[in-house]
């Protein structure tokens, strides 16, 4: 698991669908991009300078195209961390009451949902690049807030780490910002 340090700016959080089993992953925002040969013909084809896809490939295990049959290398990864849930709802629960709104604690909520069982990723984010658009051939990518409408069997609340006692934290924290 990992050490809160981890928690800075050029990491973002992501839940992962895999095995049936909901995990939270910690990782460099562009490893969010499932299939790097998209975005690095997206760039080539707009006219931007790109790198050599297997020097990209490197910082995650050399996967080229993230889906269910590189699932493990990626997060067997170095620069893929598993983060406890309860670490997470700790984090939160510290800051809670001097948060203002959901965007004082933004970096603790994940900003994908990628679901290697069901070949489908939702993103939900408000700035970077359009991760839903760059998922591989067979996979649905959407932009979504995964977070409050997927459903139980998908993404179940007992998983969520800001569902708290019954009380959806950040439910109340996207409240407190509309009323402040």
């Amino acid at each position: 698991m990992v050490m809160p340090e981890v928690l800075e700016p050029d990491n973002v959080l992501a839940v992962v669908r895999y095995r049936g089993e909901i995990q939270y992953r910690l990782s460099d925002r562009e490893n969010w991009i499932l299939d790097w040969n998209r975005r690095r013909q997206e760039y080539a084809t707009a006219g931007h300078p790109v790198l050599e896809l297997r020097a990209m490939a490197q910082q995650r295990a050399g996967v080229a195209i993230l889906d269910q049959d590189t699932v493990e290398l990626f997060l067997n990864a170095p620069g893929v961390h598993r983060i406890d849930p309860g670490f997470l709802r700790k984090s939160l629960l510290e800051r809670f009451d001097s948060a203002q709104s959901w965007w004082d604690v933004e970096f603790l909520f994940p900003i994908a949902f990628v679901d290697f069982d069901n070949r489908r990723f939702a993103g939900f984010y408000q700035d970077g690049p359009r991760l839903e658009r760059y998922v591989p051939d067979d996979w649905k990518g959407e932009f979504s807030d995964f977070a409050n409408t997927f459903p139980e069997e998908l993404y179940p609340s007992a998983a969520k780490f800001w569902i708290v006692d019954g009380r959806d934290l950040l439910l109340e924290l996207i409240e407190r910002g509309r009323d402040g």
